[in-house]
C-alpha cells in the first residue's frame, strides 16, 4: 500500500521530535554529572583553612577546550578529588567527562584516580 506524502512528513516530524527529546535527555544527563561532581567536590571552610598551609599547585592543560589552568590542591587528597575540582572550574562542558583522566608527562604515565597526589609527585 503506497504511503501518502503527509504520512511521511508526519513520520519525519515525529523522528525529529524524538531526536530532540534524546538530545535534551543527553544534555540533562551531562548536567546531572556536573551537579554530582560539584556537590562532592565542595568541602567545609574550616577544612579549607587547614589545608591552605599545605598545598600543591598543579598546571592543568585541557586540549579539547584549549584551556590551561593552575589549581591549588591538598596533597593528601586523592586524584579523584582533584579531577572533580578541575571539572568544576571549567567554563565549558566536556563531552563524556567521566572518561577524562590526568596524565603526568614527566614520567609518561596516567595518574590513577584512587592514588594520593603526594605519591605521584
Amino acid at each position: 500500500m503506497p504511503r501518502s506524502p503527509t504520512s511521511s512528513e508526519d513520520e519525519m516530524a515525529q523522528s525529529f521530535s524524538d531526536y530532540s527529546v534524546e538530545s535534551e535527555s543527553d544534555s540533562s544527563k551531562e548536567e546531572t554529572i556536573y551537579d554530582t561532581i560539584r556537590a562532592t567536590a565542595e568541602r567545609p571552610s574550616s577544612r579549607m583553612e587547614d589545608s591552605q598551609s599545605n598545598t600543591l599547585v598543579i598546571r592543568i592543560i585541557i586540549p579539547d577546550l584549549q584551556q590551561t589552568k593552575c589549581i591549588r590542591f591538598n596533597p593528601e587528597a586523592s586524584v579523584w578529588v582533584a579531577k572533580q575540582r578541575i571539572l568544576c572550574t571549567l567554563n565549558q562542558s566536556l563531552k563524556d567527562v567521566l572518561n577524562y583522566g590526568l596524565f603526568q608527562p614527566a614520567s609518561n604515565v596516567s595518574v590513577q584516580e584512587e592514588s594520593v597526589q603526594t605519591v605521584q609527585s
